[in-house]
């Protein structure tokens, strides 16, 4: 399903299903577009949070170092 943003007195998001979100920021709508094709591709919302990134930062964190849990 494509999801479409447009510029139309805010921004508006839409598929070919109908119209999802009407005069909202570019920043809501585009996290949208991402929830809904998520959505499609099989994700399934939890209510749990997401995990940690790990790109450019250890899988640790402060508190556990400082703890001694983790070391460096």
């Amino acid at each position: 399903m494509p999801v479409t943003v447009k510029k139309i007195d805010g921004y508006r998001v839409s598929t070919p299903g109908g119209v999802k979100a009407k005069n909202t920021t570019k920043r809501k709508a585009m996290a949208q577009k991402r929830l809904l094709n998520a959505a499609e591709h099989g994700w399934k919302p939890t209510g749990k949070s997401a995990r940690r990134s790990t790109k450019g930062s250890p899988s640790f964190t402060e508190t556990e170092i400082k703890k001694g849990y983790r070391k460096l």
